[in-house]
């Protein structure tokens, strides 16, 4: 039905109000470029009577729906809507924010939970999934799609109808604390993965978020200082995983960033919650974002400056501060807003509302009397393995050595419980628990319980940061099958013991030298030693290295886990490392172990999934999302992190465009994953369509002895001219195939991802790439055209 026909029928429906102090002024959808029907011009401040009941015939179309909504609202209900309710919040005790709902108009409340790796709720029982990280580390998108439906489902049920998971700042330095929130260190990889993720999220009638735009690439200052980008970089690079995510899922809710933004050098910077050149040039007219803007957690420093710039919600740790009604009705008498952005700024919230399902179908009263949420936890600890599993990479895989089967040499992993007499298993209390990230993307309230939070001040943790060196929740999850049960579960004939730190008061000292002693002679005695490290981070937490030494003791004894798995490698060639991280770590051991796992934070069935991937039941197929270096002296912030105003000076090098750029050798590079089988590259093909598209189409075989995924990576190398670093990625897919099988693989490459940002004219221009790469990963390139 056309726009003049919906107004037509929403003005026959509604009362007509005026209002003499704004009939002249523009309508909102004029002045900040909204994308959806013209708000009717007799939508203003009027003298409702909130105490009435409307009970209109509202048309269904999402747009003029919220816009008949907003002409039956009083100025104070439409207030109401812009933040949340915190005189409420002590009453809910859960929620990170509530927007009170409005009876009388049909409109429910409204309740947010943090979601990054489950529900964050403090009252109801939560499934802890693998990290955000890890479901980036699958490269599977159908995979990223149902992990966030088994989130949504228990927020929802809940009665949560909001989820703020959904990080996609990219991984600038790998020490960020954060970065197990986030999707890596490629913009791309970032955007389809957080796409799904969004389609997911929603497909449960849960607001999905997308934050922290932009700019926000460390925890250190990141409430002060303000981060200097070029305009170039920040469309290339850290605004387009944002730019795929709102066009290809519509996500209902974008979050801005604590930090500042400086786009002209050094100059001073913009609030990125107050941005308008972000907010609204770019997000709601160039993108057509049909959402709202929400601030992350106390990043709102204004009334008029922050509204006129596109912010739609205010979100602070206590009585909101800058969009309460005295505020803004404040602003809105001394003509500095317009009734007009503030029914622009309500329609966005109720028509992410209406068209995600929020409205019609909102979640249960989770403050009702009795109330016990409806979740199916089986299906979710099986969904989370299942990530779990498919996130895992293999990084090392030598022959194994003598006494486990001398004939017939083979690689050590996986592993064959027919031939195991002894597994000793050491460190990182893999005996009861597993790590997680912490702060608000951390899982509070987890099915089985943490350890007990040792006095709050983290002892034994040392972190850079002097503003905030602290987790905002203990780290470490009880599991209901520890990796040390799992593997006993998976080798019922073989002896398995256990040694290392079991000191739960004291979950991150180091090892004394009797542990060491302990799992060392362990060790001697056994076919086969597992060692488990972990490194922790967390919001407000970034590393001050990527070795394994945060720990320390009271006296300043530094951390002693790679001591761990030197003393072990010593006395058994036949040593498998199993890292716990949200982040690379170093591994000056690499050369003295046998096998490496990297398993990040890997949720509530994380024991069983590793498990599984050391005896073969599950062929890893996981692929680093991030590049792993050798030393902390070789990544591109090295020697100027956590400065208070970063300037982004490596411009597009990033990640493993730095690495490629510089001539710097990783330890492990983007995109690197081992499996169980092999897989044989040919036939590479390259069309070109009508409007640039590129598609690369190539055979896939397996030419090992087992089923196996493999994910072949599209690179694009474009030439000097351009001022590209050596290659971007620009597309993948993750192909299973039977042993002997070949696959024909085509993937599309779209032309914005051959184009570069062309400041000059503020639009992206087509370049085309001189040649088409196809690798097992960056740097494993089997074939070119």
């Amino acid at each position: 039905m056309k726009k003049s026909i919906w107004n037509a029928l929403i003005l026959s429906l509604i009362p007509i109000f005026t209002s003499a102090c704004n009939k002249d002024e523009k309508p909102a959808a004029d002045a900040t470029g909204s994308y959806s029907a013209s708000a009717p011009a007799e939508v203003a401040e009027s003298s409702v009577d909130p105490a009435k009941k409307a009970d209109v015939l509202l048309p269904q179309d999402p747009d003029a729906r919220a816009w008949a909504l907003v002409a039956q609202m009083s100025l104070d209900e439409k207030i109401q809507f812009i933040h949340t309710d915190h005189r409420k919040m002590s009453e809910i005790g859960s929620a990170a924010g509530h927007i009170p709902g409005l009876p009388r108009l049909k409109i429910p409340e409204l309740l947010m939970i943090d979601s990054s790796a489950g529900s964050r709720s403090k009252i109801f029982k939560s499934t802890t999934f693998p990290a955000t990280l890890a479901i980036a580390a699958s490269w599977d998108r159908d995979l990223a799609y149902l992990f966030a439906a088994e989130v949504a489902k228990q927020a929802r049920a809940q009665g949560y109808g909001m989820g703020l998971g959904g990080g996609a700042n990219l991984v600038r330095d790998p020490r960020v604390g954060r970065m197990f929130e986030y999707l890596g260190e490629d913009p791309v990889l970032a955007g389809k993965m957080l796409a799904s993720r969004t389609e997911g999220t929603q497909s449960q009638h849960v607001i999905a978020t997308i934050k922290h735009m932009v700019g926000n690439e460390q925890e250190a200052h990141r409430t002060e200082g303000s981060s200097v980008i070029d305009e170039r970089t920040l469309r290339q690079i850290y605004m387009l995983p944002f730019e795929i995510a709102v066009q290809e899922s519509q996500p209902g809710n974008v979050m801005c960033s604590y930090n500042q933004l400086s786009l002209d050098g050094y100059a001073p910077g913009i609030w990125a919650c107050e941005h308008p050149h972000i907010l609204t040039d770019i997000l709601k007219r160039e993108w057509g974002f049909k959402g709202q803007v929400q601030s992350d957690w106390g990043a709102t420093h204004s009334t008029a400056a922050a509204i006129n710039a596109g912010l739609d919600e205010d979100e602070h740790y206590r009585a909101a501060e800058y969009f309460v009604p005295a505020k803004v009705k404040a602003a809105l008498e001394a003509g500095e807003i317009t009734i007009e952005w503030l029914n622009e700024m309500v329609h966005r919230k109720l028509r992410t509302m209406i068209s995600i399902g929020v409205m019609d179908n909102p979640p249960p009263n989770n403050q009702a009397e009795g109330f016990v949420p409806d979740i199916n936890f089986a299906a979710a600890e099986a969904m989370a393995q299942k990530a779990a599993e498919q996130s895992i990479v293999l990084l090392k895989n030598q022959p194994q050595q003598a006494p486990l089967d001398a004939k017939t040499p083979r690689k050590l992993l996986p592993l064959d419980a027919s031939k195991l007499k002894k597994i000793a298993v050491a460190g990182a209390h893999a005996d009861k628990a597993i790590l997680v990230g912490s702060g608000s993307g951390s899982v509070t309230n987890t099915t089985y319980g943490s350890f007990p939070l040792y006095d709050g001040k983290c002892r034994n943790i040392d972190f850079p940061q002097k503003f905030n060196p602290c987790f905002t929740s203990n780290p470490w999850k009880r599991v209901k099958v520890p990796m040390l049960e799992a593997i006993r579960n998976a080798a019922p004939s073989a002896e398995v013991v256990y040694g290392g730190n079991s000191d739960e008061a004291e979950p991150f000292r180091p090892y004394t030298e009797q542990e060491i002693d302990d799992a060392v002679k362990q060790a001697q005695q056994a076919d086969v030693a597992i060692v488990v490290v972990a490194q922790p981070a967390g919001e407000m937490a970034d590393l001050g290295t990527l070795g394994l030494n945060n720990a320390r003791t009271a006296e300043g004894k530094q951390g002693n886990q790679d001591e761990l798995v030197r003393r072990i490698a010593a006395v058994n060639r036949n040593t498998i490392v199993v890292v716990e991280s949200g982040n690379p770590i170093l591994m000056p051991w690499i050369n003295d172990v046998s096998a490496v796992l990297e398993v990040w934070y890997p949720g509530d069935n994380g024991g069983p999934a590793i498990a599984n991937v050391l005896f073969g039941k599950v062929n890893p197929s996981g692929k680093l999302p991030v590049t792993f270096p050798k030393a902390d002296a070789d990544t591109p912030t090295a020697g100027k992190e956590w400065e208070k105003n970063p300037v982004y000076a490596e411009r597009l090098n990033v990640g493993y465009r730095w690495y490629d750029s510089k001539g710097v050798e990783p330890l492990f590079e983007f995109g690197f994953g081992l499996s169980y089988t092999e897989f044989h590259y040919s036939d590479l093909r390259v069309t070109t369509d009508g409007d640039g598209s590129k598609t690369a189409t190539f055979t896939l075989e397996n030419t090992g002895t087992l089923a196996g995924r493999e994910t072949p990576q599209i690179y694009a190398q474009f030439p000097a001219s351009s001022g590209e670093p050596p290659k971007r990625l620009v597309g993948w897919d993750k192909v299973e195939l039977q042993p002997g099988e070949k696959k024909t693989v085509s993937v599309k490459i779209a032309p914005k991802l051959q184009s570069i940002w062309d400041v000059a004219n503020a639009k992206w221009k087509l370049v085309p790439p001189a040649t088409i790469l196809v690798g097992a990963s960056s740097r494993q390139i089997k074939l070119e055209l």
